[in-house]
């Protein structure tokens, strides 16, 4: 199992841990699980189709794997940042999944790291040691795709079906 880091969006200096030549970051849910509304718990976490699959096929192919996710739910208070972490803990244990940056504040905190804001992005290509031109976020929103341009990186949109398929045109 590799080691797994998480970041807050609010937490200063993130020390790099290689050198990476090609990173994919994942949104959450939409994206890794089917976004059943703030899904703080294993048993509302639901894999997309490939999921599974995709990450393992990037690991083996020496492309690092993370998640950037906004996590409002949290700041909004219908579950806690220890369930949130607990929950993380779980998916990293079911796939190779390295990194994962999260802003727990509501949108009207005003949260600088929050997507569509480019910090997430760049604090994970500073810990994958990644240069951006070799980096591709993959989400479902709109304010995952501005965060890419944000960032520098390039951005790709899934708008469901399977995540596997998806991924290999990427590649």
């Amino acid at each position: 199992m590799p080691e797994l880091v998480v970041e807050r969006c609010d937490r200063t200096g993130v020390e790099p841990r290689g050198k990476w030549d090609r990173v994919i970051f994942f949104d959450r849910d939409g994206v890794l699980n089917i976004d059943h509304g703030y899904v703080s718990s294993r048993d509302r976490f639901e894999w997309v189709a490939g999921a599974l699959e995709a990450i393992s096929n990037l690991d083996s192919m020496g492309i690092g794997v993370g998640i950037i996710t906004n996590q409002s739910g949290i700041g909004r208070g219908y579950y806690r940042e220890s369930e949130f972490l607990e929950l993380m803990e779980w998916v990293c244990h079911q796939a190779p999944i390295r990194y994962v940056a999260y802003c727990p504040h509501a949108p009207e905190a005003e949260c600088p790291g929050r997507k569509p804001g480019p910090l997430m992005v760049q604090k994970a290509l500073t810990w994958f040691g990644c240069p951006p031109d070799h980096a591709v976020l993959v989400g479902d929103k709109e304010s995952d795709m501005e965060a890419a341009r944000n960032a520098g990186i390039r951005g790709a949109q899934f708008t469901g079906g399977d995540l596997f398929g998806f991924v290999q045109k990427l590649l």
